[in-house]
Order: C-alpha cells, then sequence, then structure tokens
C-alpha cells in the first residue's frame, strides 16, 4: 500500500513537491511570552517602602550638624540624601513607577501616625526627628513622592506616543510626494512648567509654615489644623506631577529651594548670611532649613526621574516598533502554508 503523505516526490511520480510548511511569523510558535514585571514591582516598592525614612533621616543629621555648626557633616549628609533620592529616582525610571507610590504611602501612613500618637512631634525617638518634624518634612516627602510617581507614569506614556510619532513621521518622510508634518513643540509645556511648579511650592510651603506646626503640637486640636496641610499635600501633589509634562519647573525649582536653604544651615557658622533672616521669618519652624532642602532635593530627583522615564519609554517603544517591522513579510502579507 503506498502511503501518500510519507513517500517523497520525485520527477517520475508526476506529482509536484509539497511546498515546505513555514509558520507565518506572529503565530504563537514565533512569539515569545512577554517578560513578567513582577521582579520589579517587587523591588521598586521594596525601595519605595525604605525611601522615605532613609532621606528623612540624613536630612535630619544634616539639620543636627547644622545646629552644631559642623560644616562637612552638612555637606556630607545633604549629599548623601541626594544621591540616595536621585538612585531611588532612577531605579523607578527604569523599571516602575511604583516605588514612588509606595514611598509616598509610606510617608502619608508615618505622618498619620504622628498626629494620632500622644505627645506627637515630641514622642519622636530621635532629636533630630522632633527638630525635623515641625518643619513639615514628613509631609513634604510624602506629596512629592505621590506626585512624582504619578508624573514619572505621564512621562513614560509621553515617550511612547512621542516614539510612535517619530516612526509615522519618518515613515511619511520616505514617502514620495507626501510632507511629514512638524512634531509638535513642547515650548509651551517648558514654559508654563517653572511658574506653576514655582507658585504651587511656594503656596504649599507657606501653607505649612502657618498650620503644620500646630497640627504635630501636643496641646492644639487636630480640628482647625487640618484643613491647611491638606491643602498644602494637594498643592505639592499637583506641582509634582506636572513634571509628567515639563521637568524644568521641578528641576529649576527644587535647586532655588536647595540654594535657598543655605543660609539656615550655615548660620551657626556665618551667621551674617544674606538671606538668613528672611528664611526665618518666613519659615518660623524650619529654623535649620532642613524643610527647604529636603523639598529641594527631592523635587530635582522627581524631575530627574520624570526626565529619565520619557527617555526610557520612547527607547523602549521604538524597539518594540522596530521588532514588529523586522519580523513582518514583505508588504504586509502574511506566508501562507501549502
Amino acid at each position: 500500500m503506498t502511503q501518500d503523505n510519507s513517500s517523497p516526490a520525485t520527477p517520475s511520480s508526476g506529482r509536484a513537491a509539497p511546498a515546505p510548511q513555514t509558520s507565518a511569523p506572529g503565530t504563537e510558535s514565533t512569539q515569545q511570552a512577554p517578560r513578567s514585571r513582577r521582579s520589579d514591582y517587587l523591588l521598586t516598592a521594596a525601595v519605595g517602602a525604605v525611601l522615605p525614612p532613609a532621606i528623612l533621616a540624613l536630612t535630619g543629621v544634616a539639620a543636627a550638624a547644622s545646629e552644631a555648626g559642623q560644616l562637612p557633616r552638612i555637606a556630607l549628609f545633604a549629599l548623601l540624601a541626594l544621591v540616595v533620592s536621585a538612585l531611588a529616582q532612577w531605579l523607578f525610571a527604569l523599571r516602575s513607577s511604583l516605588g514612588g507610590l509606595v514611598g509616598g504611602i509610606v510617608a502619608l501612613a508615618a505622618q498619620m501616625a504622628i498626629v494620632s500618637i500622644p505627645g506627637r512631634a515630641t514622642a519622636a525617638p530621635f532629636a533630630w526627628a522632633r527638630t525635623l518634624i515641625p518643619s513639615g518634612a514628613v509631609l513634604i516627602v510624602a506629596a512629592l513622592l505621590l506626585g512624582g510617581s504619578w508624573g514619572m507614569r505621564l512621562a513614560r506614556r509621553a515617550g511612547r506616543a512621542d516614539a510612535r510619532l517619530s516612526v509615522r513621521l519618518s515613515a511619511h518622510d520616505k514617502t514620495p510626494g507626501v510632507t511629514p508634518a512638524a512634531p509638535p513643540s513642547r515650548r509651551r509645556d517648558h514654559a508654563f512648567s517653572l511658574p506653576f511648579t514655582i507658585v504651587t511650592t511656594g503656596l504649599a510651603l507657606t501653607l505649612i509654615s502657618t498650620g503644620y506646626a500646630r497640627l504635630v503640637s501636643p496641646d492644639e486640636p487636630l480640628g482647625g489644623a487640618v484643613l491647611g496641610p491638606t491643602l498644602a499635600l494637594i498643592l505639592l501633589v499637583v506641582g509634582a506631577a506636572f513634571a509628567g509634562r515639563s521637568t524644568l519647573g521641578a528641576r529649576a525649582t527644587g535647586i532655588l529651594l536647595v540654594l535657598a536653604s543655605v543660609p539656615s544651615l550655615l548660620a551657626h557658622i556665618w551667621p551674617q548670611l544674606p538671606g538668613h533672616a528672611l528664611a526665618q521669618r518666613l519659615l518660623p519652624n524650619d529654623p535649620t532649613g532642613a524643610g527647604l532642602l529636603l523639598t529641594g532635593i527631592v523635587l530635582v530627583s522627581v524631575g530627574w526621574g520624570a526626565h529619565l522615564a520619557r527617555r526610557e519609554g520612547r527607547m523602549r517603544e521604538l524597539a518594540e516598533l522596530r521588532s514588529r517591522e523586522e519580523t513582518t513579510p514583505p508588504h504586509g502579507v502574511p506566508y501562507s502554508r501549502a
């Protein structure tokens, strides 16, 4: 008995040789399962959970060094706070913005714990914490990390959209007779970002300086002291989230705040520095300038993280689009089986 399916075709058999059965690109046999992001989520969540206490502790030690007039320790711990915050935002930009969300929630939970325990700020276990808490540092970290996570997510999405637009414009440029449109300008976002971030951050710090100390004071009722810090939280979240549109405002405002904190930080070393008296009038509950320093450090880091997230989103989207082009058959016609 002859088995047609297994016998090879020969010229004398009078039959045409069967075409090889080739799987079409894009089928299940050629597609690779996407990489699981569970490890990214777990890693960034773990880093986000330890980020608020780390930068608060480093800034608090810098504030204690300021009161002692120790310039090397001020510089060292302020630099360490900046490095830790920047490295965390770099990791969140590369892996997942979940870390910023977790960090903001952890700081917000710490803020709620402070106002709920007897003694409030005076019950803190460390001297630097008792000095730092009345400046609103915990609330500031919570708000900026929450807003920074939101802004980083928006920036990553914008980067992916930029990549898709770039591919479309490149395709139009290669098509004869088609003039590609100019890419949309981001000048308006950049121009609006700086004044918007300065205004929202300035209003938030003003609200904190006028009402936050009562919130963490053991002798004050909570009822009348919640509104101002709550509005400050919202303003800081919105200001940091705008980094998803443009990072100019967050980075420039952060640098200005770090510079504004220098007269108070060095008050016990060079008391005649200009600006110290003004800072004390505007921020009476932040005598060492640690709150300003921390706000500036986190804002700069958030802006840098959003910038990296936008670039990372663009690069990944371009890589995905190019890989699809390489596996697409000529003229987009899939291979067929014989």
